[in-house]
């Protein structure tokens, strides 16, 4: 079986978020903001009528995905230094203690993006944005082998990680 790829690396591909990082002596980035660029490669045969798969579907799939992580605050919820209180249904309340710094911050919910995460790291970033598009694949029936999510925040940088679709592998 030939295994064809598709890149998919669209100027419109792209969110931009605010975040912190933790260090593990303590340490936190202040509050700062990226740019971030999504780049996404399927491999896939091709079927009888001589297409891997809709290159549109692909396209409103990663769209999507980087509009709703767009102009928001990133918050890890599975960071052990941090606690959130959404008591508040129009505040995500967040409670920052390290064994160095302690800070308090009060987001707008609907300007914030809550991740299972333990940092905010484009590791971590690339591995859930690249299981809910493989999600959202399977969702709409989308054909592929693998597909490898890459996504950097600066030129030249980025961090890849490739999810084979298990549902095709078998």
């Amino acid at each position: 079986m030939q295994l064809f790829e598709a890149e998919f690396a669209k100027d419109r591909q792209k969110f931009s978020a605010a975040h912190f990082t933790l260090f593990d002596d303590g340490s936190v980035e202040r509050l700062h903001g990226h740019n971030y660029r999504v780049r996404v490669t399927f491999r896939a045969a091709v079927g009888e009528n001589g297409l891997m798969f809709p290159f549109h579907q692909a396209k409103a799939l990663i769209k999507a995905l980087c509009d709703a992580w767009d102009e928001r605050v990133i918050i890890p919820t599975a960071a052990p230094w941090i606690a959130i209180d959404g008591s508040d249904e129009a505040q995500v309340e967040v409670h920052l203690k390290t064994p160095l710094v302690a800070k308090f911050y009060s987001f707008p919910r609907e300007d914030t993006l809550l991740l299972p995460i333990n940092n905010v790291s484009c590791e971590n970033l690339v591995a859930v944005f690249a299981q809910q598009l493989a999600q959202q694949c399977a969702a709409d029936n989308l054909p592929y082998v693998s597909m490898t999510v890459a996504i950097g925040e600066s030129d030249g940088q980025d961090i890849r990680l490739t999810l084979s679709n298990d549902k095709t592998a078998k």
